[in-house]
């Protein structure tokens, strides 16, 4: 687990827990408020889940791309043997 992972966790975890407690305001009578809430708290997990998301596809080009500076992996591997 790295630390990014640990955070984004949380924040999901977190809003989870948010998105249960605005059913719980509109069970109670408080729709307004609980309305306000739920696109509030939707708007936030989708964000995370986005950024965490573009994040890890950019690593994942980065580390399995042959980009120009970078030796092919097969021109490594043919090296060491």
């Amino acid at each position: 687990m790295t630390f990014s992972k640990i955070i984004v966790a949380f924040l999901l975890l977190n809003g989870v827990v948010w998105i249960y407690a605005s059913y719980y305001l509109a069970y109670i009578g408080r729709t307004q408020i609980a309305e306000t809430l739920s696109k509030t708290v939707v708007a936030e997990v989708l964000g995370v889940i986005l950024v965490y998301a573009t994040k890890a596809l950019l690593e994942n080009l980065s580390k399995n791309n042959n980009w120009p500076d970078k030796p092919a992996k097969a021109k490594e591997s043919e090296r060491d043997c």
